[in-house]
């Protein structure tokens, strides 16, 4: 526990008005008044901010919540395209005596993954925060409130996760999603984030502003394409980035494809980049798309060198997706559209230039929103000018952000799908293959930021279904097999990047369901790093679950993640302190 410095009366200091204070002796009895009311309140203000938080520093251990919040872990700054990111190392510690006995050497960055020698880089503890002991005095726990708990298993380990289920309810991990029966009903329905957990939860997939000169030299295709093909001079790439478009009155997109020069199959078109060797862009187009995944860099650390990394694209479909980008309109009118594809179903906004309304739709008859009738908002998106646009589709809600303010449809954009959900191709339309766009037939404009991101993505597994399994957390089993009978990762690996298989292939109707039911004081957490989580799901069976005389507060805020050492030693990293989501 750090020592807590005293406050100390400084003779000769300042009053508010700026005059010296009076010497010892000569003062009067409203000063001696005023000194013991002031002293009085600053007793009951550290009284009640003690009472509030941990006195002690609560420090983050490992990276279940990552990344959220950090465990032991490294920074990393890519040579290449320059983005930064973290990589766990609480695998570098000995459990049993905290001291490291091993060293993280390798990781793979999060956007182009690229395998990384990052043995020289320090490791930093985990993240401190302050935990509120008395906010559920007031109100009782909410569902994805972070709280610390005390591991039901050994009292003595205090645990920090995400709260899913509450007392009573029956709690259902479906194809990456949370989907709760409350007491009382006989229906699961789908627990939707909202819109501040939503974000804090997001994962990002691309970004324009980290773009990889080794591989656009080299000649490796582009994320972001052109659609349909015959439209391809519509867009024009500028030297900084920014696409530019200028249609000529049919529809053309913008498209997002997931290709990776290391896909978890293919990887050795880094190499090629590497040594300046030309690269093949068709080929390596067909070679290296594959499917958005639940691929996460912090997970990725490893003690060894020379590992067999082909699993390093992640082993589960996401398709909640989230579109962000910067468009600068230069037409008065007309309509551009933001697009996402999930299960081969297109769901679009419609954003009107001249009149600002925004309409969102699907093209598929059978999945219909929950509301009946147009779903339309008013915007601020009107006339030429530079806007910043946030579109999803997550946990079967299409969310739209104008500027940074969350837009009020007439309705919430809530729908119900076809399950179960598996990601769609077909020559006429790539689906989940281009599962990201913007599009229009006559508004000028120029994208200078676009981003791609997706949802968390909880891993179906649990004590139950594991049948003495310890490889990794998955969702796969094979039809009336014990759940260690999952097919292999190769296999999984060449159906998430074949989509001419995705119609056909059993693999997507291998991910279970795992279910989880609570009685009246008992609680369900998961950790946000669903697939490196030791939470409710791992629980010994029968005890999956948080006693509610075991909670200990809700996570408040980072008051202290580790110092940049930047421009001095010990410099606070301001950047990375933030209430909790």
């Amino acid at each position: 526990m750090a020592k807590k410095k005293r406050n100390q009366s400084i003779s000769g200091s300042l009053n508010a008005n700026g005059s010296k204070s009076s010497p010892p002796g000569e003062t009067d009895h409203f000063a001696v008044t005023r000194e013991f009311v002031e002293s009085l309140v600053v007793a009951v203000i550290l009284a009640l901010l003690f009472r509030a938080f941990e006195a002690e520093a609560f420090v983050i251990p490992t990276g279940s919540m990552a990344t959220t919040l950090l465990g032991r872990h490294k920074d990393v700054i890519d040579e290449y395209s320059g983005y930064e990111y973290t990589v766990g190392a609480s695998g570098e510690m000995d459990r049993d005596t905290n001291r490291q006995y091993q060293n993280v050497v390798e990781a793979i960055d999060p956007l182009y993954h690229r395998l990384t020698e990052i043995g020289d880089n320090p490791s930093y503890s985990g993240d401190r925060i302050l935990v509120s002991k008395f906010a559920y005095d007031f109100s009782n726990p909410a569902r994805w409130d972070v709280i610390v708990f005390k591991y039901p298993i050994q009292p003595q380990i205090n645990y920090i996760k995400r709260l899913i289920g509450l007392p009573g309810e029956t709690v259902r991990i479906y194809h990456g999603d949370i989907y709760i029966k409350k007491p009382g009903e006989t229906q699961f329905s789908i627990a939707r984030k909202p819109p501040s957990k939503q974000l804090t939860l997001n994962r990002l997939v691309y970004d324009t502003n980290y773009p990889c000169p080794i591989l656009e030299k080299a000649g490796f295709p582009d994320r972001l394409e052109a659609y349909p093909e015959e439209t391809r001079a519509d867009w024009v790439k500028e030297e900084s980035g920014a696409w530019t478009c200028q249609p000529n009155g049919k529809p053309t997109w913008l498209r997002y494809r997931h290709v990776l020069a290391d896909n978890g199959k293919t990887f050795s078109y880094w190499a090629l980049a590497e040594h300046n060797d030309p690269i093949d862009t068709k080929t390596a187009r067909e070679e290296c798309s594959q499917l958005i995944t639940d691929f996460t860099a912090y997970n990725t650390d490893a003690v060894t060198r020379y590992r067999n990394h082909r699993t390093s694209s992640g082993l589960h479909w996401v398709g909640d997706l989230m579109l962000e980008c910067t468009a600068t309109v230069k037409s008065e009118q007309g309509i551009f559209s933001l697009d996402l594809v999930e299960g081969g179903t297109h769901f679009r906004c419609d954003i009107d230039v001249a009149t600002g309304k925004a309409t969102v739709s699907t093209d598929k008859p059978s999945v219909k929103f929950d509301h009946e009738g147009a779903i339309e908002a008013q915007t601020s998106v009107r006339g030429p000018g530079t806007y910043s646009l946030r579109f999803s589709n997550t946990d079967d809600e299409l969310r739209l952000w104008v500027n940074g303010s969350l837009v009020t449809f007439n309705a919430p954009a809530t729908y119900t799908p076809n399950q179960p959900v598996s990601p769609k191709w077909s020559p006429e339309d790539p689906g989940d293959l281009l599962p990201v766009g913007i599009g229009t037939d006559s508004v000028q404009m120029t994208l200078d930021r676009v981003r791609v991101l997706r949802d968390v993505y909880y891993i179906a597994d649990g004590g139950q279904y594991r049948h003495g399994r310890e490889t990794q957390l998955l969702d796969y089993e094979v039809a009336g097999h014990p759940g260690w009978n999952a097919p292999p990762d190769d296999r999984i690996m060449e159906t998430l990047t074949d989509p001419a298989t995705w119609n056909t292939t059993e693999l997507f109707s291998m991910r279970r369901e795992a279910i989880f039911t609570l009685e009246e004081g008992q609680y369900f957490p998961l950790g946000d790093n669903s697939a490196e989580s030791q939470d409710g799901r791992l629980f010994p069976v029968g005890q999956q679950f948080v006693p509610e005389h075991m909670l200990i507060g809700k996570a408040l805020f980072v008051y202290w993640p580790h110092s940049k050492n930047k421009p001095v030693p010990f410099f606070p990293n301001f950047s990375r302190m933030k209430f909790i989501q």
